[in-house]
């Protein structure tokens, strides 16, 4: 298969695998109620959602080990072929790129640790695990936030991917990191928090272009052909 001929398409094979299998996984999960909802019945929903909740965190936790990390790679090695020597803004996107999953672990530990506790967990545990799950994954966010403005620096510098993929990963990355503001608002539907999870919604996105692009970069014949 042509798919398999270059270590571009690989990658580029792999980030929409693991941008389809995210998505998918995002549908299966029910999000709990938001740790402000002080009249909310967190023990209860972990109780009737935490089988579903499971199940759709471990899809979301294989696309990041089997798919995020090799298109990342691959999309590393292509801005540091273009940058040249020294690859600094490679190694801020690759910087960011490993932090946003690490952060990312950190928040589902406590929101899997209540799943996994379901109908024992007490009321306030409960709350309290769900507000430091967001705090665990708006930091995520900012993470990818860095790799989007690194991988755009180099982007718009070279010409490496189009110049739309630049802007949108560089004004992407900004509002990641300015979401962070939502730690300060604490109000997970206020505008912070909304700018959040459409900055989230477009990092995917941005992550299947690239990825189309990796595929379509021209594949280089060797001696023998």
């Amino acid at each position: 298969m042509k798919i398999f001929k270059t270590p571009w398409r690989l990658s580029g094979l792999s980030g929409l695998l693991f941008v389809g299998l995210s998505f998918f996984a995002s549908g299966i999960n029910k999000l709990p109620p938001v740790y402000t909802m002080e009249t909310a019945d967190y023990s209860q929903w972990f109780a009737q959602n935490g089988d579903w909740f499971r199940f759709g965190h471990v899809l979301a936790g294989l696309a990041f080990l089997l798919f995020y990390f090799p298109f990342y790679a691959g999309l590393c090695e292509k801005l540091k072929e273009a940058e040249s020597k020294p690859a600094i803004w490679t190694r801020v996107t690759w910087a960011g790129a490993i932090m946003s999953p690490a952060a990312g672990t950190v928040a589902g530990a406590f929101i899997m640790g209540l799943a996994l506790l379901g109908p024992g967990v007490a009321h306030n545990v409960a709350r309290f695990g769900i507000a430091a799950n967001y705090y665990a994954y708006v930091v995520s966010g900012a993470y990818g936030g860095i790799a989007m403005i690194g991988a755009a620096v180099i982007i718009l510098r070279t010409g490496v991917f189009m110049r739309w993929l630049g802007w949108t990963g560089l004004l992407t990355g900004i509002a990641a990191i300015a979401s962070v503001g939502t730690l300060v608002e604490n109000n997970p539907n206020g505008f912070f928090g909304t700018l959040n999870g459409l900055a989230w919604l477009i990092y995917f996105l941005w992550i299947a272009a690239l990825s189309v692009a990796l595929i379509r970069i021209p594949r280089e014949k060797t001696p023998t052909e």
